[in-house]
């Protein structure tokens, strides 16, 4: 017999969920929009050097207001005479899209996965938690054979614990022997100890899973 569970929501309570959600989409437009004009002279205060020389315009307090690392950097500055130029180590595309992370709190789907890398990277150095977690996410699903080695050494410098477990998790799940992997020797030879970080990793993987596996087979056998 089927039967059908009663609704657990009234239209009344209905209508005030969607107007609440409608409020929320309201405020997050509000906080996120940024009339053009006011990331250009003479509104901005700071201006950030890529390090192909182009710029990108920003404020000095949204930034320092979200990052430790700019508030110690002004901070130090504070003498200078406005607007300050700053020379950052990143490519102009990858800049404007971490300083645009500041004033929306977002980052396009295509421009994440073209720049994940580069952003985890700023993220991690400027304290960003919450595009450094978006940028581990986006790079957990663009894990690839040919990335494998790539992407373990970015997530060790960064402090990306999640996109290091998958990738563990990924060569234990595909791979018989580490070896085999494409990079394997260059990699070997300029950091051992990664290697051998991840080969530990691998064998602790594959010692629960028949860790597991003993113990089903023992349940089932008592059967």
């Amino acid at each position: 017999m089927v039967r059908f569970l009663p609704c657990m929501c009234s239209n009344v309570e209905l209508d005030e969920l969607q107007d609440q959600m409608q409020k929320l989409l309201e405020k997050q437009n509000f906080i996120t929009t940024w009339d053009p004009e006011t990331m250009l002279p003479p509104h901005t205060d700071v201006i950030l050097e890529a390090n192909d020389g182009r710029l990108v315009h920003a404020h000095k307090s949204t930034l320092m207001g979200k990052s430790v690392e700019f508030k110690n950097m002004f901070s130090a500055l504070k003498d200078i005479v406005n607007p300050q130029v700053v020379k950052m180590d990143m490519d102009h595309r990858s800049l404007e899209a971490f300083i645009h992370f500041f004033y929306t709190g977002h980052v396009k789907d295509d421009v994440m996965t073209e720049l994940a890398d580069k952003l985890l990277r700023a993220s991690d150095k400027y304290g960003i938690v919450l595009l450094h977690d978006l940028c581990q996410e986006k790079l957990m699903t663009l894990i690839h054979p040919d990335r494998i080695f790539q992407y373990f050494l970015l997530g060790n410098k960064c402090r990306a614990e999640q996109l290091v477990h998958s990738i563990i998790s990924f060569v234990a799940n595909n791979y018989c022997d580490i070896s085999e992997i494409s990079g394997y020797n260059e990699f070997l030879k300029d950091d051992p100890t990664l290697v051998a970080k991840l080969c530990n990793g691998v064998v602790k993987k594959l010692k629960v899973r028949l860790s597991d596996h003993h113990v089903k087979g023992n349940v089932t056998k008592h059967e």
